[in-house]
This record gives structure tokens, C-alpha cells and sequence, in this order.
């Protein structure tokens, strides 16, 4: 569940009351709550019109995004240890 349905619904509010209080359209907190991330404008005003800040409505978001980081780094740690250094040419750029 996204984190913005959840807050939502926390809140007791259907798609549409959300929608009419922050002035955003419907089709976008759809768009959201099936894993669109908000940005700019629409991030500010959902935040302040919930009561929470901008980073408690990205909190899914970022937990994916630091676990996509460290799957990255892992790879690079394997890689790296693989490298064949007397393979390697080195390029003097000066």
C-alpha cells in the first residue's frame, strides 16, 4: 500500500475529499497511490494539506530507493574484485 493511501485512509478521507481539498486532480493521488512519486507542487501541497512533511509522504520511496543503492554498491564491490589489473591500460591525460 502506498504511503499516501495510508495516510489517507488514516484520515478518513476518500480519493475525491483529498482531491477537493488540496486541488489536485483525482487522477493524479490514483496516479500516486499506484506508485507514481510526487514531486515539486503536488508533494508540497499533499504534505501540507495531511499534516506531514514531505519526507514522511516519500518514506516508501526512499526505503527503495536506499535499498536500490546498496543492491548498486554490492555489484561494484563483486566487480571490482573480478578486475584483471595487468589487463589494464592505463591512459596518461595529462
Amino acid at each position: 500500500m502506498s504511503k499516501l493511501k495510508q495516510i489517507r485512509e488514516q484520515q478518513s478521507l476518500t480519493q475525491e475529499e483529498l482531491a477537493e481539498k488540496s486541488r489536485i486532480s483525482v487522477r493524479t493521488i490514483q496516479r500516486i497511490e499506484s506508485g507514481s512519486v510526487p514531486k515539486g507542487y503536488t508533494l508540497k501541497t499533499l504534505a501540507t494539506i495531511l499534516q506531514i512533511s514531505e519526507n514522511e509522504l516519500l518514506h516508501i520511496e526512499e526505503e527503495k530507493s536506499e535499498e536500490i543503492i546498496n543492491e548498486l554498491v554490492e555489484d561494484l564491490v563483486i566487480e571490482s574484485n573480478n578486475i584483471d589489473y595487468q589487463k589494464v591500460k592505463l591512459i596518461n591525460l595529462s
